[in-house]
């Protein structure tokens, strides 16, 4: 009896042992997943935020070429709108091309105002194979600088993992000879990821992007830092610790820190 005894724990621990391992590969394997679906949420997220910050007058001067996607530009003057048609686009070559489809459409009908503010509008829009749809609104606080409030926005990955969040981030518009050259953005976004869990996303470097480059086609900042924490229960959360390096050119190095100390590039 004692044998059998002896002989059953024996078994129970060589289970228990193989369970522990199959969970410990699937925490990492979740981990490398989880980063990457918030590098692409983060990636999307600031995509387009440039397209935000131009005002309603830079738009008459820079042509569809200058933006990633080469859309084609509808302006017009009577409602101050501005529609980027990338299911139309003109024959352009950047050296970063990631297909685009649909339309953003820009209303800066109250942007001339006390109270500046203008919408951006996703319709039926892709960036690769990710979509966005909502409506982001910003507001003008100063001189060159803006806010934007994001509320209900989804963001969706292939194969349909999506992310809903809102929040607030501010940019910082640097001008030369009157013209957008640079864009510095801060601020926080929450909401629920592709599995239901709750998170929030602090940029807590700014992230510099440089128009040069976005013209180009490269839509990811040269510099910066976010920190992305996601909930794994009431009262559990893990980090992810991410930057952003100059890297070869116009495409910069991103590093990722997992919550378990492991580091992994996420881009290039």
């Amino acid at each position: 009896m004692q044998m059998k005894n002896l002989l059953l724990l024996f078994l129970c621990s060589l289970i228990l042992s193989s369970c522990t391992e199959d969970v410990s590969r699937n925490i990492n394997t979740d981990l490398t997943q989880e980063a990457d679906q918030f590098f692409r949420f983060s990636s999307a997220l600031g995509e387009t935020g440039y397209l935000g910050n131009i005002s309603y007058g830079d738009y008459f001067r820079i042509s569809g070429d200058e933006i990633p996607g080469c859309p084609l530009i509808t302006r017009n003057t009577a409602t101050r709108t501005i529609i980027l048609d990338y299911s139309n686009p003109q024959a352009c070559e950047h050296l970063n091309s990631i297909p685009r489809e649909g339309k953003i459409i820009l209303d800066f009908g109250l942007s001339n105002t006390a109270e500046a503010s203008w919408t951006m509008k996703y319709e039926d829009y892709s960036f690769g194979s990710i979509k966005i749809e909502g409506v982001r609104v910003f507001r003008n606080i100063s001189f060159n600088e803006n806010q934007e409030s994001v509320e209900n926005l989804k963001i969706t990955l292939d194969p349909n993992l999506g992310f809903v969040v809102n929040g607030t981030l501010s940019y910082s518009v640097a001008r030369l000879s009157a013209r957008p050259f640079a864009l510095s953005t801060r601020g926080r976004v929450e909401g629920t990821n592709p599995a239901g869990r709750n998170f929030f996303a602090a940029i807590t470097g700014a992230k510099e992007q440089l128009f040069s480059c976005y013209r180009l086609g490269w839509e990811l900042p040269q510099s910066g830092t976010e920190s992305w924490i996601v909930s794994r229960g009431n009262s559990s959360s893990l980090e992810y610790m991410v930057k952003f390096e100059t890297g070869d050119g116009c495409n910069p190095t991103v590093i990722s820190t997992l919550p378990d100390g492991r580091t992994i590039q996420l881009n290039p």
